[in-house]
């Protein structure tokens, strides 16, 4: 299998998950988004993954992900998500990574075994795009070649952008359907469906 990197973004703790305001206090919020990037970096490194590399503006999320072993790739002050995570492939495609995953922080089901068969799909085609549960937005990007498109991460519907582009290119793409992958913790409707299916913990 080809050399493979995940490239997971991640803003500063101290501003993750401003929409659970109205169900978690600011220390539980900021709790949280650690728990579940904490979460993220531990499966993609049990994974067949080769490298990961945590693109984020913060000097907190950057110490944690190289206590946990993983490269950080710091964003340039104001630059859309879109162009930092652009930026972050581009520096793992000079690194040798001839394969890449994005992959959000914020997915409490997400399984080792979710990534490899990201990984194994990505064998047979250019592209492969997972949605968000609530269906507009992309939580899980996957290119061979690293580069093979711009990405569309931030905008509202990142998911059919993201489909768009890849097909005018001309590049093999898929959706892969994947509960684990698609459910993420945005607002409080999430949280609540978290705490009702709380993920286990081995990995």
């Amino acid at each position: 299998m080809k050399p493979a990197w995940a490239i997971v973004p991640a803003k500063s703790f101290a501003r993750g998950k401003s929409r659970l305001t109205p169900v978690l206090a600011r220390d539980e919020r900021v709790g949280f988004a650690r728990e579940l990037f904490e979460h993220v970096l531990a499966v993609a490194r049990a994974s067949t993954l080769d490298g990961v590399l945590v693109a984020t503006d913060g000097d907190d999320v950057a110490e944690l992900a190289e206590r946990m072993g993983t490269h950080v790739f710091r964003d340039v002050q104001g630059e859309r998500l879109a162009a930092l995570i652009d930026r972050a492939l581009a520096y793992a495609a000079a690194r040798g990574a001839r394969t890449a995953v994005v992959l959000m922080a914020d997915l409490p089901f997400l399984e080792a075994r979710d990534i490899d068969a990201l990984l194994t799909t990505l064998t047979s085609h250019d592209v492969v795009v997972v949605r968000d549960h609530r269906g507009p937005h992309t939580n899980a990007l996957g290119l061979s070649p690293p580069t093979a498109i711009r990405t569309c991460f931030g905008r509202p519907d990142s998911f059919a952008e993201h489909c768009a582009a890849a097909r005018a290119a001309g590049l093999r793409t898929v959706v892969l359907d994947n509960d684990r992958i698609a459910f993420d913790v945005d607002g409080p409707a999430d949280h609540v469906a978290f705490t009702q299916r709380r993920p286990r913990v081995e990995i």
